[in-house]
């Protein structure tokens, strides 16, 4: 879903004449940690065997540590406004993780509406790192992947209200990056 929240608001950004390259005048910080963060939680997705099932017995640690990286690197951040509103998605969505086994719940009746059925035996899969159905015994069920962003939209999906949060709040760290009347050394903030 970020993904999409970043090719939506650069192609806005466009539309309304901004600069791609101003992009660059963002002044984040400690962006390595960001992408250091993704890697350690997105790493299990491509292991195999043993490696597998260790990445499964510890994947409450694994999904905290990838996210206490996260929020310390959005926090060195703070300086940029819209960035808070990222921190909270962030902070939204690893207490809904973190408070159901390092998995978010996704609401099967919101999966139907979006058409995505063949996701569906993942989320009954123990051995899937990420996702699982929301149950009766699903903590902080407002903050799982409950909203639905059904067809027309070109790539359906469902989302939480941190995605949200996330989403808005990188929208518009983009829109003033590119929308930025050009000053000497001037950055967003």
């Amino acid at each position: 879903m970020l993904i999409d929240f970043v090719v939506i608001s650069i192609i806005t950004g466009l539309l309304r004449g901004g600069s791609f390259k101003k992009l660059s005048s963002i002044p984040l910080k400690r962006l390595e940690l960001i992408f250091f963060s993704f890697i350690l939680r997105y790493l299990p997705l491509y292991l195999k065997g043993n490696a597998l099932h260790v990445a499964s017995r510890y994947n409450l640690a694994i999904a905290s540590i990838s996210y206490l990286l996260l929020l310390y690197a959005l926090f060195c951040n703070w300086h940029i406004k819209a960035m808070r509103l990222v921190t909270i998605g962030v902070v939204l969505n690893f207490a809904a993780i973190a408070a159901n086994g390092g998995k978010m719940p996704v609401s099967i009746p919101a999966l139907d509406m979006t058409g995505l059925n063949e996701l569906k035996p993942l989320l009954f899969d123990p051995s899937y790192l990420y996702h699982k159905a929301v149950d009766s015994t699903t903590k902080l069920r407002f903050l799982a992947d409950i909203l639905p962003l059904p067809p027309p939209y070109p790539r359906p999906r469902v989302f939480s209200i941190g995605d949200l949060l996330m989403g808005i709040g990188i929208f518009i760290i983009i829109q003033r990056a590119m929308l930025k009347k050009s000053e000497a050394g001037g950055k967003i903030v």
